[in-house]
């Protein structure tokens, strides 16, 4: 593998795909150059477009799953930038190993813990296999110092719930503990 494989990670509101956004407007590549895919759950926003909470976007395809992006792979695609990535689950880390042997370099996005601030899918082996790594704070919504816990202001168990500002906040480590207890009761 010659190739780079970029991971950018942090809670929800960390500037995620802003980043993605703007390594995408740096690279210099043709469109021709270049694939953008988002996962087909992600369906907030536009469907044709990543799109930032910032008001940012990008032109991209919404799939299913991992394996779709290979369908989208042409001989002149040297680049794939990943929006959501941990909405793959684990089989993104062999379609990422398979993008990189084949030279072509990747940049993804992603929550690296879920609402209960344990690892979010694949993010642990994305961020093991990682040569370059950007990790991002948000601002805690309570507090306004650095965040790193996303916090669903909702009571469901499923780990994956898609939403906005709606269902959930950046929180710093103690109002996260304290709203994960103000749940609980």
């Amino acid at each position: 593998m010659n190739n780079t494989f970029t991971l950018i990670y942090g809670c929800m509101f960390s500037g995620k795909t802003t980043k993605l956004i703007e390594l995408f407007n740096q690279c210099n590549l043709d469109e021709n150059e270049v694939l953008v895919v988002k996962p087909k759950i992600d369906n907030r926003f536009v469907a044709d477009k990543i799109n930032s909470h910032g008001g940012l976007n990008m032109p991209g395809i919404r799939i299913k799953n991992p394996e779709q992006i290979e369908s989208y792979l042409t001989p002149k695609i040297k680049m794939v930038f990943i929006d959501e990535v941990q909405f793959f689950g684990d089989r993104i880390v062999r379609t990422i190993e398979n993008l990189l042997w084949n030279n072509v370099q990747v940049i993804a996005s992603g929550l690296y813990k879920d609402y209960l601030h344990q690892d979010f899918g694949p993010m642990a082996q994305l961020k093991a296999m990682a040569n370059k790594e950007y990790e991002l704070l948000a601002t805690c919504h309570v507090c306004q110092q650095s965040a790193s816990y996303t916090f669903r202001t909702v009571k469901s168990d499923e780990q994956i719930l898609v939403g906005h500002n709606n269902i959930y906040q950046a929180r710093c480590q103690q109002h996260w503990q304290e709203g994960m207890k103000a749940l609980q009761d």
